[in-house]
């Protein structure tokens, strides 16, 4: 389930922290034209992981809860 609200997130947020583990980071790049193969290039999400931002910034914990209708000592469970 977790995995569905860090595919939302995602969607709307470059940047999604899972606290003590790591954070998920997505840069968007625009179309391009490939000019020697006669093409367009379509745009796309890159994501990367990075293990040193750990730092809850309660954005995940925020959106379970408001997903979930839950409280903030059940959404930490």
């Amino acid at each position: 389930m977790i995995t569905n609200y860090l595919k939302e997130l995602l969607n709307d947020n470059e940047c999604v922290i899972i606290p003590e583990f790591g954070a998920f980071i997505s840069k968007r790049h625009s179309a391009t034209i490939d000019y020697v193969n006669h093409s367009f290039l379509p745009p796309y999400k890159e994501l990367v992981f990075n293990n040193k931002l750990t730092n809850n910034d309660d954005l995940l914990l925020n959106y379970i809860m408001q997903k979930e209708n839950i409280t903030k000592d059940d959404a930490l469970v």
